[in-house]
């Protein structure tokens, strides 16, 4: 077993370097697990020990934009259908002899954008995905005039003020409103948004409200999924997590945890490994 993270690059058509790490059995079933606006593969960190390393083959993805995988050109625009073709072409690659997968279908664990891009996966390749655990999910904004405004003010105003501006304003939203919030998390939520690139940040945030980004057909979705929302989740409500169950069907459920936000990693962890682990025994019957 390799309990490493060594980094590893794969060139896409797209000309995307995408970087990701490996951990666990190199032979195991494959996990990918895919961060949110502002993350990284450090997203995930802290819940890989509890994920079966000794079983399962850990792979954390970094997008184009954020982490080790930076824009393919200067001129690149971001799109959700642009990450998800990245997103096969890696499958691809892992589930090829060399990468020594054979024909293991994938299981997904999606935050906030990873979500997304987990879904519309899920929805092309319905057959070919073993189960998702989709945290702080959403659908499309783009013809929805409050959100995308919102994510094009955001991106207007990482372009203008810097990263910072957005690290602040991250700090806030994604944390509930009431109750208190420790400070280190939402220093930890700062940093990890003041890390990134501010044009990247600004594309992806474009990315999202692109009139492109059209919801894919979740009814196609069959694999076993967990829908993992907050009570206090502002980005992405509870309710859009039961609107979606009510999409995919019968195969999903939700899981509200309380006093919790976007974050729920960071606000509990503890919870977050139960209800995964609660969708990997599904998966594994």
């Amino acid at each position: 077993m390799n309990t490493s993270s060594p980094s590893s690059f794969q060139k896409t058509p797209n000309g995307t370097n995408v970087h990701f790490t490996q951990t666990g059995n190199p032979s195991g079933p494959l996990i990918i697990l895919l961060h949110g606006l502002g993350g990284s593969i450090e997203t995930f960190r802290p819940i890989l020990p509890f994920l079966s390393p000794l079983v399962n083959h850990l792979v954390c993805v970094d997008f184009e934009g954020f982490g080790q995988t930076a824009l393919s050109s200067p001129d690149t625009t971001l799109s959700i259908p642009r990450y998800v073709d990245d997103l096969e072409h890696l499958v691809a690659s892992l589930q090829s002899p060399s990468g020594g997968f054979s024909e293991r279908k994938p299981l997904f664990i999606g935050h906030s954008l990873g979500a997304i891009v987990s879904m519309h996966y899920a929805s092309r390749h319905p057959d070919q995905v073993r189960g998702l655990a989709l945290l702080g999910a959403g659908r499309t904004v783009a013809h929805i005039p409050v959100g995308r405004e919102r994510m094009l003010g955001l991106a207007a105003k990482t372009r203008t003020e810097g990263i910072k501006a957005a690290a602040e304003i991250a700090a806030t939203s994604n944390f509930p409103l009431q109750g208190t919030v420790e400070p280190e998390l939402r220093q930890s939520v700062r940093e990890a948004v003041a890390s990134c690139d501010a044009e990247s940040y600004a594309r992806a945030c474009e990315a999202v409200a692109s009139l492109d980004h059209l919801d894919p057909d979740y009814s196609q979705i069959s694999a076993p999924t967990l829908l993992l929302t907050g009570s206090g989740d502002i980005i992405s409500p509870p309710e859009r997590s039961v609107g979606l169950q009510e999409l995919i069907g019968d195969n999903a459920w939700v899981k509200i945890l309380e006093g919790v936000g976007h974050q729920m990693i960071l606000q509990d962890l503890e919870g977050s490994i139960e209800a995964i682990q609660t969708l990997l025994r599904k998966v594994d019957k």
